[in-house]
């Protein structure tokens, strides 16, 4: 289960990635991740899954502008199904199937509310 979970961090890293990027015609593979604000270019240590948000309490280290709790609340949101999904299928083909479709579910789910959420 654990093991499910970390790689869902990962994985709601990735989601939130996409799902920022995707409904605003950017690249998926670069700029390198940065602060949507400063543009400051982030190092591995501010790319860990959860903790670095909370480590950084919620905002930039480099001009310290506030980021979105939706990021945490995505990892974690794609970690607990991802462990469910890893506790259910065990490793199997059928765990990929699973994490490929919880992947586009929530990347396609995090879009829709977001748009939802202008209108």
């Amino acid at each position: 289960m654990m093991t499910g979970a970390l790689i869902g961090l990962v994985f709601g890293s990735f989601v939130t990635m996409l799902s920022y990027r995707l409904p605003r015609n950017m690249s998926t593979i670069s700029p390198s991740s940065h602060c949507p604000k400063c543009k400051a270019n982030l190092k591995p240590i501010d790319l860990i899954p959860v903790f670095s948000w909370v480590f950084s309490g919620g905002k930039c280290r480099y001009c310290h502008n506030p980021i979105s709790v939706r990021y945490p609340i995505i990892e974690i949101v794609t970690a607990v199904l991802c462990a469910i999904a890893f506790v259910i299928t065990g490793f199997s083909f059928s765990l990929v199937l699973a994490l490929m479709i919880i992947v586009a579910g929530v990347t396609a789910a995090t879009i829709r509310l977001e748009k939802w959420r202008k209108k």
